[in-house]
């Protein structure tokens, strides 16, 4: 109780918005440019850059279909996203609205990607059920070289 009143909301309102608004502005960018850059860039297979799970890490067709619906995805929706926070934030920060928009704006656009991962995961393993799965050779040797020049580093 001693806690809840003594934090000035009136206070605390503009520095939320700020805050949660430009973050949500640069995450929503950061997305679509990463996502223009794979689309542009045939990017390889890697644990780095891209759509992430065992499924589409488990092979190439795999990983170039998953992160092909991904990507196009972001593309599609992300903008709309981007303006529709732009908007609240700028109405939050004009009419000094409760931050919680900003945040609900932010938020939403990224509950999006809960039905695209469930329709890759899902769809993908149908679609790829009669793949054979072999290990990916370059990726191993990759990642053993790096494990070996950390370790001849702490020799």
């Amino acid at each position: 109780m001693f806690l809840i009143d003594s934090i000035d909301l009136e206070i605390l309102n503009p520095i939320y918005i700020y805050c949660f608004g430009i973050a949500g502005i640069i995450i929503y960018l950061l997305l679509i440019i990463l996502a223009i850059i794979f689309i542009k860039k045939d990017v390889d297979l890697n644990y780095v850059f891209g759509y992430r799970t065992p499924f589409a890490l488990s092979s190439v067709k795999k990983w170039k279909w998953a992160n092909n619906i991904f990507m196009k995805c972001v593309l599609i929706a992300e903008p709309i996203f981007l303006i529709i926070h732009i908007v609240v934030f700028t109405l939050s920060a004009i009419f000094s609205y409760f931050f919680l928009w900003t945040i609900l704006t932010f938020v939403f656009g990224l509950i999006y990607f809960i039905p695209i991962v469930l329709y890759i995961e899902i769809y993908g393993r149908i679609k790829f059920k009669n793949d054979v799965e072999k290990s990916i050779e370059p990726l191993i040797e990759n990642e053993q070289s790096k494990k070996q020049g950390i370790d001849d580093f702490w020799k």
